[in-house]
């Protein structure tokens, strides 16, 4: 497996000469503040049970976990 292009902030990679798949890029606690339109520190307490740990001290996001987090807690009429 390859990387051959970054798009869009995603890695586009080549699992084979006929099938492409894209890697949904990853939101820091800044990036899912301004989404949310919270502090950065009160990310940690509102997903933080939602992040993806990389290293010992480095969380990230997907962007389909946020907005199905959204989609879920909107309230209806």
């Amino acid at each position: 497996m390859s990387v051959t292009e970054r798009k869009d902030r995603g890695l586009t990679l080549e699992s084979g000469p006929a099938t492409v798949s894209t890697i949904e890029p990853l939101l820091t606690a800044a990036e899912v503040g301004r989404l949310l339109a919270i502090p950065r520190k009160r990310v940690y307490d509102v997903v933080g049970h939602l992040a993806v740990q990389l290293a010992s001290h480095t969380l990230r996001w997907r962007s389909s976990d946020i907005m199905a987090l959204i989609d879920e807690r909107r309230r209806t009429k």
